[in-house]
C-alpha cells in the first residue's frame, strides 16, 4: 500500500475549517483515511499547542496518519510532544546531512530515534544522500528514509514508473557478529603493512588514510577495534580516538607511535583513555596476538556494558591494561 504524505502549514493548522475540508476530500476521492498522512513542523505545533492538539485529535478520529516533520529544529516541550496524537517523527535532514563528521548531530538522531521508539512513534529520516548515512541509521534501528540516495522528486508520472519497476533499497550489512578491525594511518606503505599483517586473521579489516575518514568509516561499520597511528595531519591520533572513545565507548582503541611519545600514551593507557599502544616497528606475530587480544577484550566488556544497561546495576570492572606494547 501506498501512504500519501501532504504538509500542512501552521496558517492551514489554525484554519478552523480544516478538520471538515480533509473530511471532505476524503469522502470526494474515496482515498482510505489511513493512505492519508498530514505533516506538520515542530515549529508549527508549538504557536499554540493546545489549539494544535485539539485540531491533531480531531484529525486522527478521522482514521489518517499524522507525523511531525522536521524534528529536532523547533523548541517543542516533551510534555506537549508526548500529547500529541502523533504516528512519526521525522529527523531534520540537517542533522543527517552531518552524520559521520559531527557528534552532536549523530547524537542528536541517535536520542531522537531512541525517544521515538519509546513513546510507540516510528522515525522517517529525511535527507539520506550516501550509504553511510543510511548505514549509520540503520544500525540505530531507523524506520524508514527519505532522500537523494533512493530517488530525487519527480513528476507523477515518473512516480508511477518507478512504483511499477519494483526498485528496493537495501542496505549492505555485515552481520553485527563479524569482527571489524579499523587501521589508520596516512601512509600508504605503513596501511598496506599493517593490513598485510593483520588480514586473513578471522576479522573483517577496513583501513582509512585520514581521521575524518575513520569516522566516515565507523559511522557506517560497527567497529570493535581500532588501530591508529598517532602523528597525523589535520587530526592525530590522540584526538581521533577521543572522538571515537565518546561516540562508540564498547570500540577498543590502539596507537601506533615512535618512541617519543611513551611517556604520553603510557598515562593514556593508565587512564582508560586507550587499551594499549605499539612502538614502530613491530613485530607481526605479536601485534597479531594483542589485537586478537583486544577483541576478546572488547567482547567482555560488551556483554559487561548490555548486563549493565539491563539491570540498571553498577558495571563490572574488568582488568585494564597498564602496559605498552612494541
Amino acid at each position: 500500500r501506498i501512504v500519501v504524505a501532504v504538509n500542512l502549514s501552521a496558517s492551514q493548522l489554525s484554519q478552523p475549517s480544516l478538520v471538515d475540508t480533509v473530511a471532505d476530500i476524503l469522502r470526494e476521492t474515496g482515498l482510505p483515511p489511513a493512505l492519508l498522512e498530514l505533516e506538520l513542523t515542530e515549529s508549527a505545533l508549538m504557536e499554540d499547542p493546545e489549539q494544535a492538539n485539539d485540531v491533531l485529535r480531531r484529525l486522527k478520529a478521522l482514521g489518517l496518519r499524522l507525523a511531525i516533520d522536521d524534528f529536532g529544529t523547533g523548541y517543542s516541550s516533551l510534555a506537549y510532544l508526548s500529547q500529541f496524537p502523533v504516528d512519526q517523527l521525522k529527523i531534520d535532514r540537517s542533522f543527517v546531512e552531518q552524520v559521520g563528521s559531527d557528534a552532536a548531530s549523530e547524537a542528536i538522531s541517535t536520542s531522537v530515534i531512541a525517544l521515538a521508539h519509546q513513546m510507540g512513534l516510528r522515525v522517517i529520516a529525511e535527507g539520506v544522500e550516501s550509504e553511510a548515512q543510511l548505514a549509520f541509521l540503520g544500525r540505530h534501528g531507523c524506520d524508514e528514509i527519505q532522500g537523494y540516495y533512493f530517488s530525487a522528486p519527480i513528476p507523477a508520472s515518473a512516480f508511477a514508473v518507478l512504483l511499477g519497476s519494483g526498485r528496493l533499497l537495501v542496505a549492505s550489512e555485515t552481520p553485527e557478529t563479524a569482527r571489524t578491525l579499523l587501521i589508520v594511518d596516512d601512509e600508504p606503505a605503513v596501511l598496506a603493512m599493517m593490513t598485510l599483517a593483520l588480514d586473513g586473521q578471522g576479522y573483517r579489516v577496513l583501513t582509512a588514510r585520514s581521521a575524518r575518514e575513520a569516522l566516515a568509516l565507523m559511522a557506517s561499520n560497527t567497529v570493535q577495534v581500532i588501530v591508529t597511528d598517532q602523528r597525523m595531519p589535520e587530526m592525530g591520533g590522540a584526538e581521533l580516538l577521543q572522538r571515537v572513545g565518546a561516540r562508540y565507548p564498547d570500540t577498543l582503541r590502539i596507537v601506533l607511535s615512535g618512541y617519543a611519545d611513551t611517556e604520553h600514551l603510557r598515562a593514556a593507557v593508565s587512564s582508560g583513555e586507550i587499551y594499549k599502544f605499539f612502538t614502530k616497528p613491530w613485530d607481526e606475530a605479536h601485534l597479531r596476538k594483542q589485537v586478537d587480544d583486544a577483541f576478546r577484550h572488547q567482547a567482555a566488556r560488551a556483554a559487561a556494558r548490555r548486563a549493565h544497561d539491563k539491570t540498571a546495576s553498577p558495571l563490572p570492572s574488568l582488568p585494564a591494561s597498564t602496559g605498552e606494547s612494541g
